[in-house]
């Protein structure tokens, strides 16, 4: 899988928030599954682009190692979090 690819899929975990998808319940409900379509249907083009099914959780487990990453962890503290906490 591409960076590129990683990064649209990070930024539509952030899209399917509820706050975010709900627009802060400022939408209605059929807007809500329009927007919730799209969405998924951009993440399954993603999906066959790397020719495999991804889950949230994948995704999110890349953010949070990401964020991890950025305050200095090493990779094995890394990888020991991430079995403690995912």
């Amino acid at each position: 899988m591409t960076d590129n690819q990683k990064q649209k899929l990070e930024a539509l975990v952030n899209r399917l928030s509820p706050e975010n998808l709900c627009c802060d319940g400022e939408i209605s409900k059929t807007q809500v599954n329009k927007r919730y379509r799209k969405i998924m249907q951009e993440w399954r083009e993603i999906e066959k682009e790397v020719g495999r099914k991804i889950s949230e959780d994948e995704v999110e487990t890349w953010l949070i190692q990401g964020m991890w990453t950025n305050i200095g962890m090493d990779k094995k503290a890394i990888k020991s979090a991430t079995k403690k906490y995912l």
